[in-house]
């Protein structure tokens, strides 16, 4: 399959209409809660730590930022699709606000924005989008103040273990070390999870992970701290949202009833989020 980056594929317009006004219908609707929860967990951070100057690292169409910027709090954005920055100047409009909240820039690697001048970065689903997650993360640091916040959503590589599709599968390869079983094993084991790679009868659909916009390089929740230190990023907070109540596949089968079973369980501190949430917001503080 021929990859397409997150960069290209956002800046197809009929890409960024859609994705615009799907966010816009859906965005307070049960059948569509990540982005309600992700946007909540962000603005209680906010609250509690009430900082004076906050930039969106990849705004996209802007309507988490002009949220955020309706609730008084300070904050400007901007993306790298260009013509995100384009919806999301029209958003602004729309909402009285002033276009230049907004602008083009590369959230990898910025350099419209002054090393050591912001108090909170938030990347709200955009990080992961990244070609290395760990370079961007280091790029973004650099642009805040001592003990600033960088605040932003990763995919929860645990999440994988209760998909039960071809993304357990390779978790369980592994974790188990399948590449040095024995072959009599290999064999057992491959038809004992020959069902979660069976697209016929899972009946999944094509995700945006299948149509390649970027790889399936999730983060595990529990070792996350570590691996922010070495970054030189003080991991104070770990929320999760996204909860699936089932495996992804039952969706299929009731797609309303799926949702609304889900909706019920987020809950960004919900132990179970270790597993049952794909992605989780980790709140991190500068210190070197």
């Amino acid at each position: 399959m021929k990859k397409t980056n997150a960069f290209q594929f956002f800046n197809k317009d009929y890409s960024v209409k859609e994705y615009s006004d799907l966010y816009k219908k859906l965005r307070f609707d049960i059948r569509y809660p990540e982005n309600v929860k992700r946007e909540q967990i962000f603005v209680k951070l906010l609250k509690k730590y009430k900082p004076k100057k906050i930039i969106d690292a990849g705004c996209g169409a802007g309507i988490p930022l002009i949220d955020i910027k309706k609730k008084g709090f300070n904050i400007i954005g901007y993306d790298k699709a260009k013509s995100m920055v384009t919806e999301a100047k029209e958003n602004l409009k729309k909402n009285r606000l002033s276009p230049d909240l907004v602008f083009y820039d590369d959230f990898e690697n910025p350099k419209k924005v002054k090393n050591n001048s912001v108090d909170c970065i938030l990347g709200m689903g955009a990080f992961y989008y990244a070609k290395n997650v760990n370079k961007t993360l280091l790029n973004q640091k650099k642009k805040l103040k001592k003990n600033g916040r960088l605040i932003f959503s990763l995919r929860n590589r645990l999440f994988d273990i209760i998909t039960l599709n071809n993304y357990t599968k390779k978790f369980l390869d592994e974790i188990y070390e399948v590449k040095k079983l024995k072959k009599e094993w290999k064999n057992k084991y491959k038809n004992l999870t020959k069902s979660y790679t069976d697209r016929k009868k899972t009946k999944l659909e094509k995700n945006i992970d299948e149509l390649g916009v970027y790889n399936h390089i999730p983060h595990n929740p529990l070792t996350i701290t570590d691996e922010m230190a070495k970054l030189g990023l003080s991991v104070e907070g770990i929320y999760f949202y996204h909860f699936h109540a089932f495996p992804p596949v039952f969706e299929t089968l009731d797609k309303n009833y799926y949702r609304k079973i889900s909706w019920k369980i987020e809950n960004p501190l919900d132990w179970r989020g270790f597993f049952l949430a794909s992605t989780f917001v980790i709140d991190c503080k500068k210190i070197f």
